[in-house]
């Protein structure tokens, strides 16, 4: 087995080193945050003082970090450390761009940046069954042995060939689940005004034509209002922003992405960036409600 590290022990990153430690016996990670890296060291894994100390041990390096700040800043310290033929497999949300801007200073370098971002939320990444999308394709992936480690990781694999097309197709994903459950909220909220009940609109809803998997995923946070996250509403705002940024880099027309941005930004500004996702439809009823009072 090769020497594995992971920068990023967050809500997704923590469970994602943890199963590669169990894989491949061997782990290096960071000090931070002090509690997690300390909960791995106790299963075997080796605290790293710095970023490129973690770089000059490992072979493949993976990366869980919260948006493109922190990979433009990681990134380059890496490539800067790592020896040649080492492999960073990157699985943040970030944009196409940068993506496509890592690969190549990476390569530069004789070193191996692939863009991978993940799906599935922190029960996939417990589990090992997140979705995979993959800058590269399968052929590169194979050639380069990395599907033992990724297999820890997911059970599902999309290859979309260039740098930078994992990237994309995350933010294209997350644009489609985000913008559908900002529709929801406000279909909650027509309910709400006609006096149709929650749990009639779900009855109905969840088995017709109006159904989706967000409608499905966030049902129960929205029938017992526990807002407890499982994908952070400022996190949302973020990839939201990539995807409009992608647009406008692109010159593509977009109008219910910047609708659903809004909607998301309401909702960051009455203080539930730290809330689930899904908090954006109670503050959708709520604006509702309040407009008819």
């Amino acid at each position: 087995m090769k020497k594995i590290g992971f920068i990023g022990l967050g809500r997704m990153g923590f469970p994602m080193a943890e199963n590669l430690l169990k894989m491949a016996g061997n782990l290096t990670v960071c000090r931070r945050p002090a509690a997690k890296s300390a909960a791995l060291e106790e299963k075997g894994a080796v605290i790293a003082c710095s970023n490129r100390e973690l770089a000059e041990k490992c072979e493949i390096i993976g990366l869980s970090l919260p948006g493109p700040a922190e990979v433009g800043s990681v990134v380059p310290e890496l490539i800067e450390s790592a020896a040649e033929g080492t492999v960073l497999l990157d699985f943040s949300t970030v944009s196409p761009k940068l993506s496509r801007e890592m690969a190549d200073q990476a390569a530069a370098k004789g070193v191996v940046y692939i863009d991978i971002p993940v799906s599935g939320g922190p029960a996939g990444a417990a589990g090992g069954k997140l979705s995979l999308m993959i800058g590269a394709s399968e052929a590169e992936f194979t050639n380069l042995g990395l599907k033992p480690y990724t297999d820890t990781i997911g059970d599902k694999y999309f290859f979309m060939d260039g740098r930078g097309n994992g990237s994309a197709i995350k933010i294209i994903n997350n644009y489609m689940a985000f913008a559908a459950q900002a529709i929801n909220g406000e279909a909650l909220a027509m309910a709400d005004a006609l006096g149709i009940s929650t749990e009639a609109f779900y009855e109905v809803t969840t088995k017709s034509s109006g159904n989706n998997m967000i409608l499905n995923a966030k049902m129960a946070k929205i029938k017992t209002g526990n807002y407890e996250p499982g994908f952070a509403l400022d996190l949302v705002v973020k990839d939201l922003e990539l995807g409009r940024q992608l647009c406008q880099d692109e010159q593509i027309p977009n109008f219910t992405l910047n609708t659903a941005l809004q909607l998301y930004r309401v909702a960051q500004s009455q203080g539930c960036g730290k809330e689930d996702s899904s908090a954006v439809i109670r503050v959708i009823r709520e604006m509702e409600k309040g407009n008819r009072a």
